[in-house]
C-alpha cells in the first residue's frame, strides 16, 4: 500500500473527513506523507538542455527529518526557486 500524499490528506481535513490528530497519527505510521513536493523546476545548460537541481541526504532513506535538515532542504528550495523555472505540464 502507497502513501497518501499530505496534499491529498490536507484536502481531507479541510473537507472533515480526518481530523488534524488522525492525521498527524497517520503522518507517524507512515500512512501519509510527511511533507508536500514542490513542482520540479528546471534550468538550461549551455546546449539548452533542461536539467532540475535536487538536494537530497545519502543514507537517509528510512529516517525521519531533522529540524536541521527541514530548515537546510527550505533554503536550498528558495535558492532553486530563484535559478530555476517551474516544468510545464507537469513535466
Amino acid at each position: 500500500m502507497g502513501k497518501l500524499k499530505l496534499s491529498d490528506a490536507s484536502d481531507l481535513v479541510k473537507k472533515g473527513v480526518l481530523t488534524e490528530d488522525s492525521l498527524k497519527e497517520m503522518q507517524t505510521s507512515g500512512l501519509v506523507s510527511s511533507r508536500s513536493r514542490s513542482p520540479k523546476r528546471y534550468m538550461l545548460t549551455a546546449n539548452k538542455k533542461n536539467v532540475s537541481p535536487t538536494l537530497y541526504f545519502r543514507g537517509g532513506s528510512g529516517q525521519t527529518d531533522s529540524k536541521k535538515m527541514i530548515e537546510l532542504r527550505e533554503e536550498v528550495n528558495e535558492i532553486i526557486r530563484k535559478y530555476t523555472k517551474p516544468i510545464k505540464n507537469g513535466g
